[in-house]
C-alpha cells in the first residue's frame, strides 16, 4: 500500500483483500479493498486519532447511518484501536461529474436533468429525521455519475444542522458559500450556492451558456447576500423544473392552455399595469381564456370597487372582455386557479418570474430619464418583445437601433377598460409569429 499500512493497524486479512491506496496523508488513508467473501469492492478510510478531524469519519458514518438511500453510500463497519478510526463504506463506481464534462458538452435537457437530481440528494439531506443535515462539500467531484443516476460521496464535513452554530471556516474555495469560508451560523442556504456553483459548472461546459433563464437561476442560487438567495433547496428544484415544463404543454390540444406571459417595466411608471390589462382583454375577444393576474399590487380589488357591471365569480373579476385574478391574501382561502393562458403585471420586478414564463413583454418608455439605461441582457431571448411606451416613432426607431431589435410603438391612450384598435395591432403584431397564441 505504499505506506497506507503505517496508518493501519487492525488485521484486515480475514475480511478484506488490499486492492490500492487511492489517498494517503500522514494522518489519513482512503483504500480500495475487496470483501474476501461477496467479492464487493468496499472503500476502507482511516484517520488518527490525534488527527484534529478525526470526528469526521464518527461524524459521516453516524449521518449516513440515517438514511436508506440508493443516492448516498452505505456504511458497512465503524472500528477503532488505539490510534486510529476506521470506517469502511460503499464503493461507489463511475465517474466524477468533473471527469463527465471533460472534452464534453452536454445539452441542456441533460443539464436540467443532472441538476434535478442533484437537488433531489440535498432535498433529502435537508429533510431527513429531526433535523437537516448540511452537507457543506458540494463540487463536481464529490458527485458521481454511475448507470445514468447521480450519487453524492465524501460527508467528511457534513453535520446536523444544530451543530453549524459556531463554525470555524471550512470548504472548498470557489464552491463554498462565502458565510462558510468565513465561519460562523450556518444553514441549508451554504448548500444551495454550492449547487447553484455546480449548475454554473455545467452550464459552461453545456449547449445552454447564453440561456437567460438558466442564468437568473444560477444568480438567485449564488447571491453573495444570503437573505437574497433562493430560500430552498426544493424552490430550486421547482425553478428548474419549471424551465422545461413548458414542453409538457404542447401535448395539450389547445397549447396556450396553462402558459404564462410576463409583462415588465424597465422602471416603475412605465405603463405595465395598464398593458397587461389590454393584452388580457386582446386574448379573450379572440375566444381564448386569458387570466390576468397582479403580482405586486390588488388591481383587481380596486377595478371590483371602480366599475359596476363587473361581477365576481369564484375569485374571478369578470367585465367585458377582462378576466381578472382576485388578490384576497394570505389570510383568506384562496379559489382553485382557472385554466387558461395567464398574464402576470410583474412591475419592474423580473427576477423571480423569468424562470417560469412562456413569453415576456418588457415595456420601456421614451421619457428622458430612460434614455440611457443599461438593459438587462436577456432582453435579446426571442421570446422577449419590446413595447416603448409613452414615445413616439422616431424613438421606438432609435431603440431598435440601439437594441438590434424590433421595437414596437405602444399608442397613446387614455386611461380606461377599454380596448383600443390601435393596442389590438400592436398585439396582432407581436403574436403573428406565436401560432400557440393566434
Amino acid at each position: 500500500m505504499e505506506g497506507a499500512d503505517i496508518l493501519i493497524n487492525i488485521n484486515l486479512d480475514d475480511r478484506y483483500e488490499i486492492i490500492k491506496t487511492l489517498q494517503q496523508s500522514a494522518a489519513t488513508a482512503v483504500v480500495l479493498v475487496r470483501h474476501k467473501k461477496i467479492g464487493a469492492l468496499r472503500i476502507l478510510k482511516a484517520i488518527s486519532k490525534a488527527s484534529p478531524d478525526a470526528h469526521s469519519i464518527l461524524s459521516e458514518a453516524h449521518l449516513l447511518q440515517g438514511f436508506n438511500s440508493t443516492l448516498l453510500p452505505t456504511i458497512y463497519e465503524v472500528e477503532e484501536d488505539e490510534e486510529v478510526y476506521y470506517l469502511i463504506e460503499e464503493y461507489i463506481d463511475g465517474i466524477s461529474l468533473r471527469e463527465y464534462l471533460l472534452g464534453k458538452v452536454i445539452t441542456k435537457d441533460e443539464l436540467i436533468k443532472f441538476a434535478i437530481e442533484i437537488c433531489s440528494i440535498v432535498e433529502l439531506l435537508h429533510k431527513a429525521g429531526r433535523e437537516p443535515v448540511l452537507y457543506l462539500d458540494m463540487k463536481p467531484d464529490h458527485l458521481i455519475i454511475q448507470e445514468e443516476k447521480i450519487r453524492l460521496i465524501d460527508f467528511g464535513i457534513s453535520m446536523r444542522k444544530s451543530e453549524c452554530r459556531q463554525m470555524n471556516p471550512q470548504g472548498t474555495p470557489n464552491w463554498a458559500a462565502p458565510e462558510q469560508l468565513r465561519g460562523g451560523f450556518l444553514d441549508e442556504r451554504c448548500d444551495i450556492y454550492a449547487v447553484g456553483k455546480v449548475i454554473d459548472f455545467m452550464r459552461s461546459n453545456s449547449y445552454a451558456k447564453d440561456d437567460y433563464k438558466l442564468a437568473y437561476l444560477i444568480e438567485k442560487a449564488t447571491a453573495e447576500n444570503v437573505e437574497l438567495r433562493t430560500k430552498s433547496i426544493s424552490v430550486l428544484k421547482e425553478q428548474l423544473i419549471a424551465l422545461i415544463g413548458s414542453k409538457g404543454n404542447e401535448k395539450f390540444g389547445k397549447k396556450h392552455l396553462d402558459k404564462r406571459i410576463a409583462v415588465v417595466g424597465s422602471g416603475t411608471s412605465v405603463g405595465t399595469t395598464h398593458i397587461a390589462i389590454s393584452l388580457c382583454k386582446f386574448f379573450n375577444k379572440r375566444k381564448i381564456d386569458t387570466y390576468y393576474e397582479d403580482l405586486r399590487e390588488n388591481t383587481v380589488n380596486d377595478i371590483w370597487k371602480s366599475v359596476k357591471s363587473a361581477r365576481l365569480e369564484e375569485g374571478v373579476l369578470y367585465h367585458d372582455c377582462f378576466r381578472g385574478i382576485m388578490n384576497y391574501g394570505d389570510a383568506i382561502e384562496k379559489h382553485k386557479p382557472p385554466v387558461g393562458l395567464r398574464v402576470l403585471d410583474c412591475g419592474k420586478d423580473a427576477m423571480d418570474i423569468l424562470l417560469s414564463v412562456d413569453i415576456l413583454i418588457y415595456v420601456i418608455s421614451g421619457s428622458p430619464w430612460q434614455q440611457n439605461m443599461i438593459y438587462p441582457p436577456w432582453i435579446k431571448e426571442k421570446n422577449v418583445y419590446i413595447i416603448n411606451n409613452f414615445s413616439n416613432k422616431i424613438t421606438s426607431i432609435k431603440k431598435a437601433k440601439e437594441l438590434k431589435k424590433r421595437v414596437y410603438m405602444y399608442p397613446l391612450t387614455r386611461n380606461s377598460m377599454d380596448l383600443s384598435k390601435e393596442e389590438e395591432k400592436v398585439f396582432t403584431a407581436i403574436f403573428k409569429n406565436e401560432k400557440d397564441y393566434i
